[in-house]
């Protein structure tokens, strides 16, 4: 009897342990593809282009499920609470010092539509934050170094947003949303680098970077 608890115990902790890894990407899936079906019902200007966008994000989740059962070191193995900490410390943190940013006029958030604020929260946490770093710190980096991955992270971002707008001669480029992309990427890259904080601490960072610039979390 004594044994069998013994196994149950064991059983019980491996699926704590292993929910903040393979199996929870499939939770992030599962939301990607939902997001991919039903876009229209929570966003109402969502068209054919959102829906490509959240492919690619299906495809980077996919990419790293792949990479992810080849790894056997760095945050894939960390215990989802420490996962969890990691996140929440550094969403709060990033949220604080843009909020500081914002009230002292220095960063101006877009203006959000309140009835979106749960669809926003769950598309850039769930979707949007955590396959970007999935693919860019989570792949690449092991490959690309940080300043390479940078430079892709900030190409991705020029394609997927059209945050920056250039014709074939480049006679308008908008070189600043090209370097704060860059910069982005570097500062992740070194928090992705850092074994203390890893992967949550990223999504976390880039989280409340986007939802702090879209109007979504912002106050006063």
């Amino acid at each position: 009897m004594r044994q069998y608890l013994a196994q149950i115990q064991g059983a019980l902790k491996t699926a704590y342990s292993r929910l903040g890894k393979i199996p929870f990407i499939f939770i992030l899936l599962a939301i990607e593809v939902y997001f991919f079906v039903n876009g229209s019902a929570h966003f109402p200007n969502w068209n054919a282009s959102y829906g490509q966008l959240i492919m690619a994000y299906i495809i980077m989740t996919l990419i790293f499920l792949g990479f992810a059962k080849t790894r056997t070191t760095t945050e894939i193995k960390q215990p989802l609470s420490k996962s969890a900490f990691s996140f929440v410390a550094f969403f709060m943190i990033t949220w604080a010092i843009l909020m500081a940013l914002v009230q002292a006029k220095i960063l101006q958030p877009a203006t959000s539509d309140p009835s979106l604020f749960w669809p926003m929260i769950v598309l850039q946490i769930c979707v949007v934050a955590t396959s970007e770093e999935l693919m860019f710190r989570g792949v690449l980096l092991s490959y690309l170094g940080i300043f390479v991955t940078a430079i892709a992270f900030a190409v991705w971002h020029s394609w997927a947003y059209q945050i920056i707008w250039y014709d074939l001669s480049l006679t308008t480029f908008n070189y600043s949303a090209l370097l704060i992309a860059f910069i982005m990427g570097i500062i992740l890259g070194y928090v992705a680098r850092d074994k203390r904080f890893g992967l949550p601490a990223c999504v976390g960072l880039h989280a409340a970077f986007n939802l702090i610039l879209l109007g979504v979390l912002t106050i006063g």
